[in-house]
């Protein structure tokens, strides 16, 4: 007798391109029928709703692609300020987000592809310390939230800048809670959990930042772009004004 194992999020291959999620996208036009309107937009998307969802783990939600605050501000920075997509380009995401990822197929352009250690939403399984791709291999890189869960961070940061083109550029994000990073272990129990929040951080970065970064070789660009907007388009748009984009050329 065959047996049938079906795993979710149930996937669908789609050659070399981002696979389907056949049943995310049937509840994504369920969730968009119903909340259709114009006082909202979603970067990541392109639709327009009545409202942003909420839940108590996260605050605004688009109904749609279910996108947080920090990847609409990513999308519409790389719709608005960038050249995304406007030329045949190699994109990786690092621990990929759907909302992202259908962002990214939207553009003709694009050659996309998505690792993370174990993700099912990821196209390829792989450690971020160790990346299978040659030298020099992609144009942009997109790597949200994701350093302060690696041990060896800075070996982290050398693979991303290892495999960018000359010339190309990673958007690399952290929550940054203090002024100069402490990691976990120079923390007391208690400030530990006030600080870092989620026992899963490891460490939290600070205005530095973009310092550590430039140690592996990035030209780093700290961008507060979210703080040209006023508190209606924020509110409009479902952005975080408190988020600064790290752009790191190589």
């Amino acid at each position: 007798m065959t047996t049938i194992r079906l795993e979710r999020p149930i996937r669908i291959e789609n050659g070399n391109g981002p696979p389907r999620y056949p049943v995310k996208e049937v509840l994504a036009r369920f969730r968009d029928r119903i909340y259709r309107g114009d006082r909202c937009e979603c970067a990541c998307c392109g639709r327009s709703f009545k409202l942003f969802l909420y839940s108590n783990y996260m605050a605004a939600l688009c109904p749609y692609c279910l996108s947080v605050e920090r990847y609409r501000l990513l999308c519409k920075y790389l719709r608005e300020k960038t050249d995304f997509g406007s030329y045949p380009m190699r994109v990786l995401d690092i621990a990929p987000m759907w909302c992202f990822q259908e962002f990214c197929r939207s553009f003709e352009n694009v050659e996309y592809m998505s690792i993370d250690i174990e993700s099912r939403l990821a196209m390829r399984h792989m450690d971020i310390r160790d990346l299978e791709f040659k030298d020099d291999h992609f144009d942009r890189i997109v790597c949200y939230h994701v350093l302060e869960h690696i041990d060896d961070d800075r070996k982290a940061m050398d693979e991303l800048y290892r495999v960018l083109k000359p010339g190309g550029q990673a958007i690399i994000q952290v929550p940054i809670f203090t002024e100069t990073t402490i990691e976990r272990d120079e923390l007391s129990e208690a400030e530990a959990e006030d600080l870092l929040k989620y026992d899963c951080h490891l460490r939290s970065y600070g205005r530095d930042f973009g310092g550590i970064l430039s140690v592996s070789g990035f030209d780093v660009e700290v961008d507060d772009f979210a703080r040209k907007f006023g508190v209606e388009e924020l509110k409009r748009f479902g952005l975080d004004c408190t988020e600064d984009l790290y752009v790191c050329t190589k």
